[in-house]
């Protein structure tokens, strides 16, 4: 009889354990998994073919440098915030079919609003709010132009990256060419930020040294976008109108306010993300304002890898943005392996993990199909051995 109780028990627990791995969230992080996998696959078949010799030792370095003392992870971590900040903007747009390529310049405009103030003797707190200020202007450029008028955001958001390139250099050259501002060796870069327009660390630098308030800030705004997604009608009404435009118009959603504000957020966060480039008081970087050097940062379009390997998921950018700066981390100590491997190998291998990463919501699909088939099964061979039990 015990036999037979545990027995009914097993199905339950079998139904559970498939319905676990058919639901979204499940089957997108396994999506991505797999993404990650493939790409650590290549760089290893890579390794073997350039030094045979050194290809397991230049595998542990890429999966084990990146955390291996304090100051790496710190590192990592610190290089991860603006890169989750900038995935979370263009994440945010996904959601309502827009792609948030003006991301770039949103960084880039904030960082160079926030660097102002900063130069200017304003506190961090309040450079951060301008920054994000700056960053949410320049979406909301973007918003406007598709909301009334219908242009293409990526054609927009192009031209608008180098428009703002422009306009900094201008700026740089005429308004802010001054010695409060400009580094004396250095003259196409801005001084570096110094006193309190740096970053307090907040006692975190005692548990790992050069890590900030900037990594709260970023997880503390993540989160309330998750939150802001998945549990207000705000964020129903995005993931509504990304699905299906027609419906959501027909529900009434406005969609002209769903635009603007998407690409108001989602460049708010990018400009705070570029700020916090420039506020690390233990790696201070210049700035460069001169439009005769390339003052574009590449941020912006490593939040569109972040975005894509976390399937737009906000929680999901915190992991991806750690996990692609923990294998650029690994790059010296690939070099140290073997002379064969280029500093830039890690590079290839971000590559072509972003490139499988494009793969993933086919992969998802794929692993969906799998679990309702396996789920279809189950069911039919129950009800079979329920009707011989009869």
């Amino acid at each position: 009889m015990k036999f037979v109780e545990n027995d009914k028990k097993i199905p339950k627990l079998s139904q559970s354990i498939i319905e676990f791995f058919g639901k979204t969230g499940t089957i997108n992080f396994f999506s991505s998994f797999i993404c990650i996998f493939i790409g650590i696959l290549f760089g290893f078949i890579l390794m073997v073919a350039l030094d045979p010799g050194a290809a397991l030792k230049g595998l542990g370095a890429l999966l084990s440098s990146g955390f291996s003392n304090n100051n790496q992870i710190a590192y990592v971590l610190y290089n991860s915030v603006p890169t989750m900040l900038a995935g979370v903007a263009i994440a945010f747009c996904f959601k309502l079919g827009l792609f948030n390529i003006g991301v770039t310049g949103q960084v880039t405009f904030g960082a160079f609003v926030g660097v102002v103030c900063g130069l200017s003797g304003i506190p961090w707190y309040i450079c951060i709010i301008f920054a994000g200020i700056a960053g949410m202007l320049a979406g909301m450029i973007i918003g406007i132009l598709k909301a009334k008028f219908n242009v293409n955001e990526v054609l927009s958001g192009i031209m608008l990256n180098w428009i703002l390139y422009y306009v900094i250099g201008i700026l740089g050259k005429t308004v802010f060419n001054n010695k409060s501002f400009i580094d004396k060796l250095e003259p196409s870069y801005f001084r570096v930020l110094s006193g309190n327009a740096l970053l307090p660390d907040m006692g975190l630098s005692s548990v790992l040294p050069g890590m900030n308030i900037g990594i709260i800030v970023a997880i503390v705004i993540i989160i309330t976008l998750q939150v802001v997604l998945n549990y207000t009608v705000f964020g129903f009404e995005l993931k509504m109108s990304g699905l299906n435009r027609d419906a959501a118009k027909y529900c009434g959603v406005n969609q002209t306010k769903s635009i603007i504000l998407a690409l108001c957020i989602a460049g708010a966060c990018a400009g705070i993300g570029g700020y916090i480039i420039y506020a690390n008081p233990y790696y201070p970087l210049k700035f460069i304002y001169s439009s005769d050097s390339n003052s574009l940062l590449g941020t912006g379009f490593d939040g569109i890898s972040v975005s894509l390997i976390a399937q737009n998921s906000p929680i999901g950018c915190i992991i991806s943005a750690i996990f692609l700066n923990y294998i650029e981390a690994a790059s010296p100590s690939l070099k140290s392996a073997s002379a064969t491997y280029n500093l830039h190998y890690t590079e290839l291998i971000n590559a072509i993990i972003i490139y499988t990463a494009s793969f993933s919501s086919f992969m998802g699909l794929l692993l969906r199909k799998g679990n309702r088939k396996i789920l279809e099964n189950f069911s039919r061979d129950k009800d079979l051995t329920e009707m011989e039990g009869r």
